[in-house]
């Protein structure tokens, strides 16, 4: 009984022994197959993957091409102790030509085409900022495309819009940037794609690259027009109104930067000696803007040339280099034109631009006209002397008109009157207003007054229309009078 039990036991252990010994082996026959599937599969380009069990091997997933596919098999065939090898791969479809598009606008930058793995999809969404999900997995991409893709997707990105083409191992790059330097950087991106890709550029620019200028030309009979190169954000429209003209005309060229305060600053300089000129050029010197003008006039018959000319470059700083000349030729008499600068209709008359006056003369209707033109214009002199102002020309032209009307309609005399206030001595303001209204009355005699309907009186001080104790009611009584007389 003993011997038997005995016995049992050493069968009993031996087959432990082998079962024990049959599942240890088993257990590592299939790490050393799961090992070596793992290996076969480590370099595939879409990450094919393996799953062992015991001694099989079921592999799935996306081979790059049939050849991926057999040289896969092919290596798990190799594997020690494996068993079985099941194929679940599917081989990805090539395309020929293998192209790739991106579209650059102004809603953004889209893509077409092909892609050839999804970790090229991943650094094209990078460099884009967005998905690239429109893309097509394909196979067939030449080598370096990925590495190209993102170079030409960030030169694309250096276009204000533009459309880039990969086809095979041509690069077409195509579109519009802000300006030359921008080609140039757009250009250098592309300069070390891989040897064997052909790069094609077409591209135009917005800005040429040439320095900021400004050409204004002014005629009051024509009005305003501008050639150049001006800034981002300057329009004629900016431009007009900063002269005080109701519109500009011309067509310049755009840069697309660059600041227009400066100039439009300039200008507005201008705005009140436009009425004094026949014709006015303006342009920026040495490729300036902004900085440095040149301004080149004719005056309106009658002018002050030598103080216009030093009284308009005080105005304008010394930034401005200032020269003015009297007009050219001038049309017959009786012509009538439509001023630019002031609007209003104007008849050559003696050979001066005189406002078209429209009432009816009487001595009401012509001592309400006075009044209303001397309470809108001033006639302005030099301080301290009887000089009329480089301004004054375009009121004692309007003077002229009105008088000239009720004078040759009206039957009516007119005595023009000179004030100051009472700084001074007296005696002195009494003589500087009549060399005042004297100087009024001469330049109404020029342009045609007959001299027997106009006399000059000078009052000195004696008729103030306000306080004397502020500067406001001195500049006040310091004024031109017109009183008609039937």
């Amino acid at each position: 009984m003993r011997k038997a039990l005995g016995v049992l036991v050493l069968v009993l252990g031996v087959a432990a022994l082998g079962w024990y010994g049959a599942k240890h082996n088993a257990k590592r026959i299939e790490r050393t197959v799961t090992d070596g599937a793992s290996g076969a599969v480590a370099g595939s380009v879409h990450g094919v993957k393996t799953f062992v069990s015991g001694r099989d091997i079921e592999v799935s997933g996306v081979a790059d091409s049939a050849e991926e596919r057999d040289d896969i098999l092919g290596i798990l065939d190799t594997v020690v102790g494996r068993r079985v090898v099941r194929d679940k791969m599917t081989v990805l479809a090539s395309a020929s030509p293998y192209v790739f598009s991106a579209t650059k606008s102004a809603k953004g930058t889209s893509v077409s085409g092909n892609v050839p793995t999804e970790e090229a999809r991943q650094g094209i969404a990078v460099v884009l900022n967005h998905d690239a999900s429109a893309l097509k997995l394909a196979s067939g991409a030449p080598d370096a495309w990925t590495i190209v893709a993102q170079e030409g997707l960030s030169a694309l990105s250096k276009l204000v819009e533009g459309t880039l083409t990969l086809s095979d191992k041509t690069v077409t790059l195509s579109g519009v940037a802000k300006t030359p330097a921008d080609v140039e950087a757009v250009l250098a991106q592309l300069k070390d794609v891989p040897e064997g890709y052909t790069i094609k550029s077409s591209i135009d620019t917005l800005d040429d690259g040439k320095p900021l200028r400004l050409d204004l030309t002014y005629s009051a009979s024509d009005g305003a027009s501008v050639d150049g190169k001006l800034p981002e954000g300057l329009t004629l429209a900016k431009i007009a109104a900063a002269l005080g003209l109701g519109s500009v005309s011309g067509d310049p060229a755009t840069a697309t930067s660059g600041e227009p305060g400066g100039v439009l600053a300039s200008l507005q300089k201008f705005a009140g000696w436009l009425p004094e000129f026949e014709t006015l050029t303006v342009e920026t010197e040495g490729g300036g803007f902004g900085k440095s003008f040149a301004v080149d006039g004719q005056a309106s018959p009658g002018a002050d040339l030598e103080l216009l000319k030093s009284q308009l470059a005080d105005s304008l700083g010394d930034k401005v280099a200032v020269t003015v000349e009297a007009a050219g030729d001038l049309p017959p008499e009786g012509t009538s034109r439509v001023n630019a600068a002031t609007g209003e209709t104007e008849v050559m008359t003696a050979g001066y631009w005189l406002p078209q006056m429209n009432f009816t003369a009487g001595y009401g209707q012509c001592r309400d006209q006075a009044n209303a033109l001397l309470d809108k214009r001033d006639v302005n002199f030099v301080t301290g002397s009887a000089r009329l102002s480089a301004q004054s020309l375009r009121v004692i032209n309007a003077i002229t008109a009105l008088v000239m009307k009720c004078v040759q309609s009206g039957g009516l005399h007119v005595d023009v009157g000179g004030h100051t206030d009472s700084q001074g001595d007296s005696a002195f303001n009494k003589d500087l207003s009549q060399k005042r209204a004297d100087a009024v009355v001469k330049a109404l005699r020029e342009r045609g007054i007959p001299e027997a309907a106009i006399t000059a009186t000078g009052y000195g001080d004696t008729q103030p229309v306000a306080g004397n104790d502020t500067e406001e009611g001195r500049a006040a009584n310091r004024r031109v009078t017109l009183a008609f007389t039937q």
